[in-house]
């Protein structure tokens, strides 16, 4: 199987070869590609764990796209074996984690243009598209409240459109933190754009731009956390992947350990159904207990060891 990639080659696409590179292009069947998925639903050989769905469905989209490559160039292939593939039911999802307290304390100290962006994900639990449409005037500077009532929607081509109502079709107001709300009030005294989050020419970011300066906020957090500029040829990233919803599953998490009941953390974070929310308290509760067990265990070790220590003298 040979092909011409345009694309940087990256770990799905080097899946699809490393299974079915030494066979020719017009005898691959779907067969071979559910018995790839497969395997990479047991372990992916790249991490040692199971794929997520989320995985297995990116390298599907490539090997469809990369047999539409070889359809439209070769004239004896018309057979797109991609298109049948069965994601496998055993493939797991992935546990989506809050960001540790290192990276928050990453993010208040890093300056950046994605700044206000990442704050109003990770204290006030917006999402993503709620964040690329808010303006000013949503804000109440006098109650410290936000109010949302709007988010993006991918249109064809490279742009988002506005479409009235959150993800869920409701709108709310959250709460602002006070040292947010103040860092917000004097960045709107030299705001040009009845935008909050802007591209930069001060308009309404597309996807793409959305995606690079996201991909700029990260690289620097990296930088800041190794001290080191991104530019350095010897910078490696030290973090482990940071993705825009981890800023607001923190926020979930700093509504459970101050105390916020689940109700009134379902309506701050515009979960359309309790059992959401419930989940992820859940989840928090279990970490929770496992570390409070863990703490039991090095108390009872220790006074093992007290006590051992103390007939051995």
């Amino acid at each position: 199987m040979s092909f011409v990639y345009g694309r940087t080659l990256n770990s799905q696409v080097s899946h699809l070869i490393n299974a079915l590179g030494d066979i020719p292009v017009n005898e691959i069947r779907t067969m071979q590609l559910n018995d790839l998925m497969e395997d990479l639903a047991t372990m992916n050989p790249n991490t040692h764990r199971p794929a997520s769905k989320k995985y297995l469905k990116e390298v599907c989209n490539d090997a469809v796209q990369i047999f539409y490559f070889v359809g439209d160039n070769c004239i004896d292939f018309n057979y797109n074996p991609a298109k049948r593939v069965t994601i496998p039911k055993k493939s797991v999802k992935k546990e989506r984690r809050s960001l540790t307290n290192k990276e928050i304390k990453l993010v208040l100290e890093l300056q950046h243009r994605a700044r206000p962006a990442v704050l109003l994900m990770m204290l006030c639990g917006l999402r993503v598209g709620e964040v690329l449409t808010l303006k000013w005037d949503d804000i109440d500077f006098n109650t410290g409240k936000v109010h949302l009532n709007k988010s993006t929607q991918r249109v064809k081509g490279n742009k988002y459109a506005v479409k009235p109502g959150t993800k869920i079709g409701k709108d709310r107001t959250v709460p602002i933190p006070k040292t947010l709300l103040e860092e917000l009030a004097k960045l709107k005294e030299t705001s040009t754009s009845p935008l909050i989050c802007t591209n930069t020419s001060g308009e309404f970011h597309t996807p793409s731009s959305w995606k690079r300066i996201f991909e700029s906020y990260i690289s620097d957090l990296n930088a800041l956390n190794c001290a080191k500029s991104k530019y350095d040829p010897s910078f490696k990233r030290t973090l482990d992947k940071i993705t825009p919803h981890m800023f607001r599953h923190t926020y979930a998490s700093m509504l459970y350990f101050s105390g916020v009941d689940v109700l009134t953390a379902q309506k701050l974070l515009g979960h359309a159904d309790l059992s959401t929310t419930l989940k992820v308290y859940t989840h928090l509760q279990k970490e929770t207990e496992d570390l409070s067990i863990e703490k039991f265990d090095v108390y009872v070790s220790d006074l093992y060891k007290s006590y051992f220590d103390g007939i051995l003298q």
